[in-house]
């Protein structure tokens, strides 16, 4: 099925039944839910199922956020995108967003078809319409993210054009790992707010050239402000959960790898973050992911979540050896427009 051009369907003419036309912000949120609903419903985690409740929310809205968007503009922007409809039925759908003012990048987002309608071309016909609005609005290049694991979306997006810039893997396990072997023959030390420059630029060096460019590593993230110190130490003191944090450095003025534990009594998921840099040793990986998960032994049996950057290979492997599995890998891609 070739691209076709965009088709508008102005008050009293015939409403289009088949075909791609923009995103109507007053009569397409509910439909366009109910199928970001039904095509990612094995990849919405909790943040996408917050969203998309929003979504619905929103949807039943409809008519005031018409008005509102009349009124200012501003949420057409956010919800700026192409349908595909079929028989008047919504099926596909596709969001094209500005990433920032003035700088050039779009960013294209919730490419989704209807299941039964899959196969037949719409998601190729949606992304070259995208594509050709990003080129008509003088956009530069256009940005994307998709899972791993879909074959079938990557390929698509490999043979238009667009380029691998790496990504970030989310591992889970059950419960902890039994038996954990540690042995502390790497020196860590305990960090803190005071360290927040050395992590930031610790986090800084484990991105590709490509990421930075795309999401920068924000310096703040890395800040651990007063409430925040005085949240964790409440936390602590009345046994909710307890927050580690250690790190291993060769040279003064910097940190090689550092993990945050996030160990919950009560009720919860256990949580690691790993940093590390593209040269550090193996051992500092094994060492500081497996004194993590040593930790959890004081703790009650709850689930684990662990966040990786796609190139920390040896935590990864390490963690699967200890029977986590990997939820998702979520990759960034990228194609110039001109």
């Amino acid at each position: 099925m070739s691209a076709m051009h965009v088709l508008t369907d102005h008050a009293g003419e015939q409403p289009i039944l088949h075909g791609v036309r923009p995103f109507d912000i007053g009569r397409d949120l509910r439909p366009v839910a109910r199928l970001i609903a039904i095509a990612f419903a094995d990849e919405l985690d909790e943040s996408g199922e917050a969203a998309l409740r929003e979504l619905r929310i929103l949807g039943h809205m409809s008519g005031l956020i018409r008005l509102l968007t009349r009124s200012t503009g501003e949420l057409q922007d956010v919800f700026n995108g192409f349908v595909w409809m079929e028989d008047g039925e919504l099926v596909g759908n596709v969001t094209v967003q500005r990433a920032n003012n003035n700088s050039g990048r779009w960013q294209i987002a919730n490419v989704a078809v209807l299941p039964r309608f899959r196969g037949r071309g719409i998601s190729r016909s949606l992304m070259e319409t995208a594509l050709d609005y990003v080129q008509e609005m003088g956009g530069t290049w256009s940005v994307l993210q998709v899972r791993a694991n879909n074959e079938v979306a990557r390929g698509l997006y490999e043979r238009m054009g667009f380029e691998d810039m790496g990504g970030a893997t989310e591992l889970y396990a059950g419960r902890p790992p039994k038996n954990v072997e540690f042995s502390a023959d790497v020196a860590m030390q305990t960090y803190g707010g005071s360290h927040s420059q050395m992590l930031y630029e610790l986090a800084t060096s484990q991105q590709t050239a490509e990421a930075q460019w795309w999401r920068a590593v924000r310096k703040v993230d890395f800040e651990i402000p007063l409430e925040q110190r005085m949240g964790e130490w409440i936390n602590q003191i009345v046994g909710r959960e307890q927050v580690y944090r250690r790190a291993i450095r060769e040279y003064q003025g910097r940190f090689e790898a550092a993990v945050k534990l996030t160990a919950r009594r009560w009720r919860g998921i256990h949580e690691i973050d790993f940093w590390s840099r593209p040269d550090a040793g193996d051992e500092y990986q094994r060492t500081l992911i497996s004194w993590a998960l040593a930790q959890l032994k004081h703790y009650p049996v709850w689930p684990i979540k662990a966040s990786l950057a796609t190139n920390q290979t040896v935590a990864k492997d390490l963690l699967l050896e200890y029977g986590f599995e990997e939820r998702h890998t979520l990759l960034t891609m990228r194609r110039r427009m001109r």
